[in-house]
């Protein structure tokens, strides 16, 4: 507790984190509503450990997402796909890498 209110800090400028705090403009949502990908995405559960499968190709995306849908969307190279949790890009994936 003193180390939020009471202790100054360096990096704050010798103010302490409770006078940055700032309450949330948005409201807390007990239960996540559901999100609904573009009808072209190709749409997969990710796995326990973070595997997900996409077009017979195995990869590992993050165990934080195992039980979520995250959707993949082709970019202009062929065999290349950019994966999407939401509205937030992930990573970028190259199917022709995993090939090999």
């Amino acid at each position: 507790m003193l180390y939020n209110t009471v202790r100054p800090q360096d990096a704050l400028g010798g103010a302490v984190p409770l006078d940055r705090y700032r309450v949330s403009q948005r409201q807390y949502r007990e239960i996540v509503e559901p999100f609904d990908y573009a009808k072209d995405d190709l749409v997969r559960r990710v796995q326990q450990h973070g595997f997900v499968s996409i077009l017979g190709h195995t990869m590992r995306l993050c165990r934080a997402f195992a039980g979520k849908s995250v959707a993949f969307r082709p970019i202009a190279a062929d065999g290349v796909f950019d994966a999407w949790f939401r509205h937030q890009k992930i990573e970028t994936i190259d199917l022709n890498a995993l090939a090999r």
